[in-house]
């Protein structure tokens, strides 16, 4: 359950084992790019000046919610996430739910 609190979401409560599989499999995905992006911040920082126009896309604190499996990723958030992995929109959306379904 997501919890909306003045304007902020807050964090999930329960554990949840099928956004853990999303989030190690985005980590995965970004990882794969290569040793510049190992880090989040790298990720962000990298990605905003190459493919955003150094525009803010995503905060620290929001990807990292979204890798550790504490928050679902918006459709908003998906389609930028897509484009900084060097994905295919729809591609990446199957690869979320076979991994939010699968039980390893």
């Amino acid at each position: 359950m997501v919890l909306f609190m003045r304007g902020y979401m807050a964090e999930r409560k329960n554990y949840d084992i099928g956004l853990v599989n999303v989030g190690k499999m985005l980590t995965e995905k970004r990882k794969s790019l290569g040793e510049r992006y190992s880090s989040r911040e790298k990720f962000i920082n990298l990605r905003s000046s190459e493919l955003f126009g150094s525009d803010d896309w995503i905060s620290l604190r929001h990807l990292s919610n979204i890798e550790t499996g504490k928050n679902w990723i918006s459709i908003e958030k998906l389609l930028l996430l897509a484009t900084a992995l060097e994905e295919n929109p729809v591609d990446l959306f199957e690869a979320i739910l076979r991994a939010y379904h699968s039980n390893s």
